[in-house]
């Protein structure tokens, strides 16, 4: 007669550890301006973008700091811009504004959610443009090449490349691949090759040169269906002349600048914020 009362009693004690352990999660980390993280959050995001839950909270906070001074200069993106940025999005992935309705839909996000990550984004490039118009220093002509001559590894381009080629009929098929490479996938086909720097076309030339021995090229579309290299080997490496070179050094500072200037941007506020510790992630 005793184990009734004693079931429901350890019952009632899982029950209340579970309950317990929801209220910790869900309770509040940080505040930042007022602005609650909470642990789960910080869970998440951790999970989300495989990094430390230490760099979860810096990510957060500096969101939180972002949206502050988003709603503090009146920053806003209205429905016309939201829907250009889908339309852009669509086209720059070769299909139309429905079709990426329904590959969001498949992958069970609602077109709502999408749409306020969109929105978020596009303010959050109006601050940075607001942020790089006062910080970025216009890139030296002295500076490109100093930096040409003092990274030459980094402007190697090899002329021959061993390869194993993939074909399928659809992207999914080799995301398996990937995923699996000691795996046979159905409807993949797979042929070794050498190819030449000189009959490649520009995109699988760039395809190639970036990506390191032993990993995948990205996935590629053709005429026939998708395909995607393995690269076994890169020889006969030579070097790219400065002029060639010159534009992706130039786009390389300007990056570098502008994170430079985001990360003091925001060092500044952080300074300056109300920042409250409550709990450790």
């Amino acid at each position: 007669m005793t184990l009734k009362p004693l079931k429901l009693s350890l019952l009632a004690v899982v029950a209340t550890c579970s309950l317990s352990y929801a209220g910790l999660v869900n309770a509040i980390s940080v505040t930042v301006n007022s602005e609650p993280i909470t642990l789960y959050e910080i869970h998440k995001a951790a999970g989300a973008k495989n990094i430390s839950l230490r760099e979860a909270l810096d990510m957060l906070v500096q969101e939180r700091l972002e949206d502050s001074q988003i709603k503090r200069l009146g920053i806003s993106a209205n429905a016309f811009e939201v829907q250009s940025r889908m339309e852009g999005i669509a086209a720059q992935n070769g299909i139309s504004v429905t079709e990426l309705t329904a590959f969001i839909a498949s992958r069970n996000m609602g077109l709502e959610a999408y749409k306020k990550e969109l929105e978020r984004a596009i303010k959050q490039e109006k601050l940075y443009q607001r942020i790089f118009a006062n910080a970025i220093a216009p890139i030296d002509g002295a500076e490109v090449r100093r930096y040409y001559e003092a990274n030459p590894e980094e402007f190697l381009q090899a002329n021959t490349f061993q390869v194993i080629r993939y074909e399928a009929p659809n992207a999914e098929a080799l995301e398996r691949v990937i995923a699996s490479p000691m795996s046979v996938v159905s409807g993949v086909t797979i042929k070794e090759e050498t190819l030449q720097a000189g009959s490649l076309d520009g995109r699988t030339h760039y395809y190639l040169n970036q990506t390191n021995e032993g990993e995948f090229t990205p996935i590629a579309t053709g005429n026939q269906g998708v395909a995607m290299y393995l690269v076994s080997k890169k020889s006969g490496f030579e070097s790219v002349p400065f002029e060639r070179a010159r534009g992706a050094i130039e786009n390389h500072l300007e990056e570098k600048r502008r994170q430079e200037a985001i990360n003091n941007y925001f060092e500044k506020l952080k300074a300056s914020a109300d920042i409250v510790v409550l709990r450790r992630p």
